[in-house]
């Protein structure tokens, strides 16, 4: 279903002021419409997973309302617990390595950083509200999201149906009965073709979708 740009602007600014994003972010069904995000981070080594989003353009707004905001807020300095440091040290060095490398911004450097990030994710929301979608588009929020971004990574974005194939390709078919058989091939080749339009075929790939980094 297309969406005004205030329509987009108008959810995501209520989601974010109730703090609750999880009725847009978890898509309840998808759709031919529907728009899936992997993303990988450097702070965690449990920092990839996919995300289903309602369209391409919830996708643009993900980053615009809450990635972007999130992760170029100013940083307040960060005191580390001994005790949770002696629990897990390699998750300890892992954050604090990833601390060092961080760019070190002043607030007027991250001020700018985010506004005009934020300005580049509503000039392409407009562009898909006036125009629809086109595959450069996915091109474009990847190079804005990867660019100002410092620890999140926009690997890769599916948008559905043209991106179907690609999408299980990644994720596997999630009819496949892997258990029944020796190797994935194997079960591949017996399982039923996927149909975007039967919604049990959607239901177990978007439980595929969920579990990919978990």
């Amino acid at each position: 279903m297309s969406r005004s740009l205030q329509e987009y602007h108008a959810r995501w600014q209520q989601a974010m002021q109730k703090l609750n994003i999880g009725e847009i972010v978890e898509d309840p069904e998808l759709t031919h419409e529907s728009c899936v995000i992997f993303e990988t981070a450097h702070s965690t080594p449990m920092g990839e997973g996919m995300t289903a989003l309602p369209d391409f353009g919830d996708a643009i707004c993900y980053y615009r309302y809450y990635r972007i905001p999130d992760e170029l807020e100013p940083q307040e300095p960060q005191e580390h617990s001994s005790d949770i440091d002696d629990l897990l040290p390699g998750l300890a060095i892992l954050k604090q390595s990833w601390e060092r490398r961080r760019p070190k911004l002043s607030d007027d450097e991250h001020h700018a950083r985010r506004t005009a990030a934020e300005q580049a994710l509503d000039d392409l929301l407009e562009e898909f509200v006036q125009q629809g979608y086109r595959t450069e588009m996915s091109t474009r929020l990847r190079e804005i999201v990867n660019y100002e971004l410092f620890d999140f990574e926009l690997d890769n974005m599916y948008v559905l149906p043209m991106d179907l194939e690609a999408l299980l390709s990644s994720v596997g078919n999630p009819l496949a009965d892997y258990d029944a058989y020796e190797s994935e091939e194997e079960a591949e080749a017996h399982a039923p073709a996927f149909d975007l339009s039967n919604p049990e075929h959607r239901a177990a790939l978007k439980e595929s979708i969920f579990m990919v980094g978990r």
